[in-house]
């Protein structure tokens, strides 16, 4: 079973809460799982489902507040598609949806979450629960963090962003794919916050585990790459300074070297992999990292100076 399912299973089985709230999540199953059918006896409602449990849950909410029992039929996987299940609702079908804020009145699919239904923070939650089951994607807690939502349109899929977005899922964006619309979040804290508020906390502690060991993971191997590049450049400069000084040295001979910049000119041939405060510790007496560093640059300057036309 994937991360997707085990989502969807743990809220077909969350507490159902009060009417309002078995309304906002129904209407959201419906609406984002189901379609508009026509048939020579008029017009149905179809929706789809993947996951079993969520399938009894929907027909048991629609049987209870709409007062009529959905056909079920069940779709057994083959090698190309997975199971599903399809709940169909026959005539007469309209004045439900548009209680449900699924239809107009006058007989057209809206293209909005309805605002009547998510006004309160419990039946966003629940809406938000029922895009869950019939609509959503959630990747791996060992992957990449990535969180999608279907919708039907855009009007829909703008609705869902800033549901997201109240919902704890900061940074959520709609665009539209060659398949449809479709509404992201890839912040894996805000992920595990929708979560959370859907009520499915079992993923939730399964997904900020995973997060945080992911988030430390990544933070060592960060530390790992840094210490080994400047492990990189120390070893880079060192080298540079040895040869610079065994220049100056040849060129010139120790004793015109002033004594402070003998001094540390020997330090660092004799300790080449020696850090500046390191070195000033090696004096006698110790001298600051800045004296190091600026004695060092005196020595690259007469190196330096070795190379012009006239230097000595």
């Amino acid at each position: 079973m994937g991360f997707t399912d085990e989502v969807r299973d743990e809220l077909a089985h969350a507490p159902l809460g009060p009417e309002c709230c078995r309304r906002a999540e129904t209407s959201a199953m419906v609406r984002l799982g189901g379609w508009l059918h026509l048939t020579t006896a008029g017009a149905g409602w179809v929706v789809t489902l993947t996951s079993g449990a969520a399938t009894r849950r929907l027909h048991a909410a629609l049987t209870q507040l709409l007062g009529s029992r959905p056909q079920v039929q069940v779709h057994q996987p083959t090698a190309l598609r997975a199971g599903s299940y399809r709940l169909s609702l026959a005539q007469p079908v309209l004045p439900a949806l548009a209680w449900l804020g699924v239809m107009s009145r006058n007989g057209q699919p809206v293209d909005a979450v309805p605002a009547q239904l998510v006004a309160t923070a419990h039946d966003s939650s629940a809406y938000l629960r029922g895009c869950l089951m019939v609509a959503a994607s959630v990747s791996d807690p060992r992957s990449a963090p990535h969180l999608e939502l279907r919708a039907p349109g855009q009007g829909t899929a703008a609705g869902l962003r800033r549901l997201l977005v109240r919902c704890g899922g900061r940074g959520a964006h709609a665009a539209q794919r060659c398949d449809g619309w479709r509404v992201h979040c890839k912040s894996g804290e805000a992920i595990g916050a929708v979560l959370a508020r859907a009520g499915a906390h079992r993923a939730f502690l399964a997904w900020d585990a995973a997060r945080l060991r992911r988030e430390l993971r990544g933070n060592a191997n960060r530390a790992a790459n840094a210490d080994r590049a400047n492990l990189g450049r120390a070893v880079a400069a060192s080298t540079r300074q040895v040869a610079m000084i065994e220049a100056v040295v040849a060129a010139l001979g120790w004793d015109r070297l002033p004594e402070c910049l003998r001094t540390t000119a020997l330090a660092r041939l004799a300790n080449p992999q020696a850090s500046l405060a390191e070195l000033g510790a090696l004096h006698d007496p110790p001298v600051a990292k800045a004296t190091v560093h600026r004695r060092l640059v005196q020595l690259a300057a007469m190196a330096s100076g070795l190379g012009r036309p006239g230097g000595s």
